[in-house]
């Protein structure tokens, strides 16, 4: 399914990180949160797309993931049968970068976890 090792953008990344400034919620957690965020939303990634990963955060998919791991590939899978692994990889990071421009912003965990 996804692959061991994933990553995101840069930008990505350091929105993830400044949000962790604020808030005190690892980018791990808050990649998990914004994926989730960006399912709901509705979002289609498509892969015709040029959509380059050139972050330096790569972790192992139990620590981007977590417990989510079986549900986020699941969904993933349904939502794009026919992609192969290293492309759902590519969408997983796309809607990583979508549902964090809903999160980003907030200032602290209080309100991050209100949103929810």
């Amino acid at each position: 399914m996804l692959p061991q090792t994933m990553w995101l953008k840069k930008s990505v990344e350091e929105q993830l990180q400044i949000l962790k400034g604020k808030t005190g919620v690892t980018p791990n957690v808050a990649a998990r949160i914004a994926f989730f965020r960006s399912i709901e939303k509705g979002f289609m990634f498509n892969r015709e797309k040029d959509y380059k990963l050139s972050g330096s955060l790569k972790l192992d998919k139990f620590t981007w993931l977590g417990k989510t791991q079986m549900v986020t590939e699941l969904l993933l899978k349904q939502r794009y049968p026919e992609y192969s692994d290293k492309e759902l990889q590519t969408a997983w990071a796309a809607h990583v970068e979508d549902g964090v421009s809903a999160i980003r912003n907030h200032k602290g965990l209080l309100p991050l976890v209100c949103d929810l």
